[in-house]
């Protein structure tokens, strides 16, 4: 239909102000400068049945120009379903947020899932039971996403245009906990253009929010966060110092200290444990820790550390064991290993899964494969995290 001001047809409309205002806009903010976002896009078009034009392309320009193409190469056509559409979107997201799930990814680290819902009036699937199935569609998706889900109904057409199921499609995603907004963009190329810019700012303050707590100097990521406060500490001392005894703190269990060390478990399909297990060395009564941190980051400092043993001859307990590395929170803060190490410790745990996964590829690539021993690649490892804790009993 030829009356979108500035466009052929409502659908060079959709797909040039789509492109335009929505990818362009996001491309030209460069979102994913660091490469924090592995962000896709997908797109569906209403028919009898849905038909998907896109799957999972990258943000980038190619994406721009198919878009801009996509109308001259296909036209509107027989009826606008709106639930087969709807559909097929639950059916990607489930699978995305499944496959994710699975490598071990929280639902509070999930990405956002953004659904722009276009339409030109009301669907020609609207009886009771197409009512029911589109509610039950939207809730399903709502309450698996909550507040990860952002919904957009945008109604394309003049004011005595339907948009009513439109509407209630946008109250049904926010009574579930999503995010839904409707707009009537009317049959002006301007206010379809401005409502697409408003939906790219949206996602550029999510996007936004989700970088505050890690964006330093020079807009770099970091860890910085930001409303703490952070220890007082002296780095230890450098230079000459072989031979040079450094102060520690020495936490022996027994009658004043409890002392506890965990290993962080990953048992697969998102599930994760603490077990209690016993010291690395062989007779270890507990630990030692330098009082100075030998390095810091933006969220931790880290320390020498070393088990002790009881030293017999000199009734003083002495160190066993290889030197590691302890690591605490630069800032002052509860410190459990469920309240602050967790996090990490499920990354350093998924992070080997994929490293085991890269390392049996790179043995079963044959163009990988070594001469001898000595001149195969190194393989990739990510040590087991552990937890010690330590409790005054006095």
């Amino acid at each position: 239909n030829p009356d979108v001001n500035g466009f052929v047809s409502r659908s060079h409309a959709a797909y040039g102000t789509l492109a335009l205002d929505f990818i362009s806009e996001q491309l030209d903010s460069n979102p994913n400068k660091y490469g924090l976002f592995a962000e896709s896009v997908s797109v569906i078009e209403m028919k009898d049945t849905a038909k998907v034009v896109l799957q999972m392309e990258p943000f980038d320009w190619i994406l721009f120009d198919r878009l801009c193409r996509r109308p001259n190469t296909t036209r509107p056509s027989f009826h606008g379903n709106y639930n087969e559409s709807l559909k097929c979107v639950e059916s990607m997201i489930f699978d995305e947020y499944t496959k994710l799930a699975e490598d071990g990814v929280e639902h509070k680290d999930m990405p956002t899932f953004s659904i722009v819902f276009l339409s030109d009036g009301r669907p020609s699937d609207c009886t009771r039971a197409d009512t029911e199935q589109r509610t039950t569609l939207l809730q399903n998706l709502t309450q698996l996403l909550s507040s990860k889900l952002l919904f957009y109904a945008m109604g394309v057409g003049a004011n005595g245009a339907d948009f009513g199921v439109l509407s209630s499609m946008v109250k049904i995603v926010n009574e579930n906990g999503g995010e839904g907004q409707f707009v009537h963009a009317g049959l002006s190329a301007v206010a379809l253009s401005s409502t697409f810019s408003d939906i790219s700012n949206t996602l550029t303050t999510h996007r936004t929010t989700l970088l505050s707590s890690t964006k330093g100097a020079n807009n770099l990521p970091t860890d910085n966060a930001a409303g703490k406060t952070k220890k007082d500490f002296t780095m230890r001392e450098t230079g000459k110092i072989v031979g040079k005894t450094m102060p520690v703190e020495t936490y022996i269990h027994g009658k004043e200290y409890t002392i506890k060390r965990f290993r962080f478990e990953n048992k697969g399909a998102q599930r994760f444990s603490w077990r209690d297990v016993k010291f690395a060395n062989h007779g270890a009564i507990g630990f030692e820790k330098e009082i100075h941190p030998f390095g810091k980051g933006s969220e931790r400092l880290a320390f020498r550390f070393s088990e002790v043993m009881f030293d017999k001859k000199t009734k003083t307990a002495k160190k066993t064991g290889k030197t590691m590395v302890a690591k605490t929170s630069i800032h002052i803060e509860k410190e459990t290993k469920e309240d602050f190490h967790e996090d990490f410790c499920r990354v350093q745990s998924v992070s080997q899964d994929l490293a085991e996964k890269f390392n049996d590829a790179v043995r079963k690539a044959p163009s990988l494969a070594a001469a001898d021993k000595a001149t195969r690649p190194p393989e990739l490892q990510f040590m087991l995290c552990h937890v010690y804790s330590y409790t005054n009993n006095v």
